[in-house]
């Protein structure tokens, strides 16, 4: 769907009530991203962080996850030997 939309002094331009109804749904606020020659208006919405928790999976002792110090030392063995593998498959 294409409209011409008018550009005041301040520079404000009246979104189309079919849009602002079926995207808005109520809510108050969009966020506008500028794209090379031209912007992008979408619907503001809250990102449910929670969706991401307990997701990862790693190979650890789980003795290593009582204190951070041990944790990053376990995470970053893992790391090393994985990338020694990445290394030799590449050869």
């Amino acid at each position: 769907m294409s409209t011409v939309r008018h550009v005041d002094r301040q520079g404000r331009i009246a979104l189309p009530r079919e849009w602002r109804s079926k995207s808005l749904k109520g809510k108050r606020e969009v966020v506008v991203m500028e794209r090379d020659d031209f912007l992008l208006i979408r619907p503001r919405s809250k990102v449910d962080l929670t969706k991401f928790f307990d997701t990862v999976e790693v190979d650890v002792d789980p003795k290593a996850f009582v204190d951070y110090g041990s944790l990053k030392k376990a995470l970053l063995k893992k790391q090393g030997n994985d990338d020694s593998l990445e290394r030799k498959g590449r050869t």
